[in-house]
């Protein structure tokens, strides 16, 4: 009965938002006093100087509670929310003891080292090259996540990670082969994210040769060098994301022949960058629409295509952007953003339509990117002649329309006019404003009455109208 109180007990205190939170429910019995020390999850906020009665822990409390944690409880979750001005010896202890006694998810989070000035303070100069830490290898855990790091960290050229499924790093600067912790040292690891993230390259490359991995992702990745090279190789890898690596230069060698979601932020160069053994048919394709003529090539036709439109300024910037939409893969459903809706997203919207005439489904983000934009209007002379007209376009196949970021503007609503010059009859229309904006009823009703020949059912976050 007694083991059975605990367990529950233990199982209530594990909702609890920290640690700390928990061990303060100790004043409500004898029998709750310790009962915190069995909890199977840990969480701990950690701030230099915690006020009375907060959720957070200073350094010095983290350390007795975790003395003071049982031996014989099971620990397969631990947190920890660290102020970036926390010693790396403290850090550096708190992780020895979750590769000791973690059997579950581990997550490390420097909190506000993404911002401001004391985090900047500390992660320049000398001070970032003092703050070395070294990865303890993880027999056990499962899952481990490095947040907002601002120190370097040393991986280990030894051992084996013989339960890690997960491992995400974001931030700091790695030392170490990346490659072969991943390809030698984490037999069971099935996905893979960096971001944020300098690296050290050896040998020119980073070779990732694995059975099991299913998902990698490495975005705003430093450190690689123009003649380095990615290499991977992977049967079981399904989810590919390679964005900003090298400064959009790293070469690129990918084996995946269960390739089906592929995110390519770069320029694709056949003869710098290669896909090998993919379907010539995938899942999703998320590219920058730019310089990707070959990339675009490679696949016959996608299910679901997300396109970050981009150009460079002036006639020769326009009209290679139009060149290289000719070779866009077919696809059923097309996300859109990138482009200000001001100038350049009506033409371009027309062209790509012209071009996906079996669309089901249309997603368009009104959100402005490219500010040079504001310089040009309706007769800017990068548009060719019937750049606006809509009388070609036809859209017999389309079911749904989504538009994010809309805030009601004038140009906002003209767009939709565009849209709708199109041969164009929806099922669905969904209109999402930006998190600054409202709009009114009356605004709603008058976009529904623009609407209403063309769908029979819009929707706000607020409201929905039916034909």
């Amino acid at each position: 009965e007694e083991a059975t109180y605990i367990c529950w007990g233990a199982a209530i205190l594990a909702c609890l938002p920290t640690t700390a939170a928990a061990a303060r429910t100790s004043v409500l019995s004898s029998r709750w006093r310790g009962l915190w020390k069995c909890v199977p999850a840990l969480s701990f906020h950690v701030e230099p100087k915690a006020p009375p009665g907060a959720f957070s822990s200073t350094a010095n409390a983290v350390d007795a509670a975790l003395d003071a944690y049982s031996d014989s409880a099971a620990l397969n979750r631990l947190a920890l929310d660290v102020d970036p001005s926390t010693p790396v010896p403290r850090i550096a202890h708190w992780l020895r003891f979750a590769s000791l006694r973690h059997a579950g998810e581990l997550r490390l989070s420097l909190s506000g080292a993404g911002g401001g000035a004391g985090a900047r303070g500390i992660s320049t100069g000398h001070n970032i090259r003092r703050r070395l830490i070294k990865l303890p290898i993880y027999q056990r855990a499962t899952g481990i996540e490095l947040a907002r790091i601002n120190f370097q960290l040393r991986l280990p050229s030894a051992g084996v990670f013989t339960s890690l499924r997960a491992l995400r790093i974001n931030g700091g600067k790695l030392h170490g082969d990346v490659g072969h912790l991943v390809s030698t040292q984490c037999p069971r690891l099935r996905e893979l994210e960096m971001s944020n993230v300098g690296v050290v390259v050896a040998a020119g490359q980073i070779s990732i040769s694995s059975t099991s991995l299913q998902r990698l992702v490495f975005r705003q990745i430093s450190g690689i060098s123009k003649k380095a090279r990615i290499v991977v190789a992977s049967p079981s890898l399904y989810y590919l994301a390679l964005e900003n690596c090298g400064d959009r230069s790293a070469a690129a060698t990918i084996v995946a022949p269960m390739l089906a979601e592929l995110i390519w932020n770069h320029s694709y160069d056949p003869s710098r960058h290669s896909i090998k053994d993919a379907d010539r048919q995938i899942y999703r394709l998320a590219v920058t629409c730019r310089s990707n003529t070959a990339l675009f090539q490679r696949f016959d036709a996608v299910d679901e295509m997300s396109l970050h439109l981009s150009m460079l300024p002036g006639v020769q910037g326009y009209k290679k952007f139009v060149e290289g939409m000719e070779e866009l893969t077919r696809t059923k459903v097309l996300e859109v953003k990138g482009l200000s809706t001001k100038q350049h997203l009506g033409p371009a919207m027309l062209h790509l339509l012209k071009k996906f005439t079996g669309l089901t489904k249309l997603k368009i983000d009104l959100l402005p990117v490219n500010t040079w934009q504001s310089l040009c209007g309706h007769d800017c002379k990068c548009l060719e002649p019937g750049s606006w007209r809509t009388d070609s376009v036809t859209l017999d196949s389309l079911e749904e329309l989504e538009i994010s970021s809309f805030t009601g503007a004038e140009d906002d609503t003209e767009f939709l006019k565009l849209l709708f010059g199109c041969k164009i009859k929806l099922r669905r229309m969904a209109i999402h404003t930006r998190k600054d904006v409202s709009l009114s009823q009356e605004v709603q009703k008058h976009l529904w009455g623009l609407a209403r020949p063309h769908c029979i059912i819009l929707e706000f976050e607020t409201m929905q109208f039916h034909r």
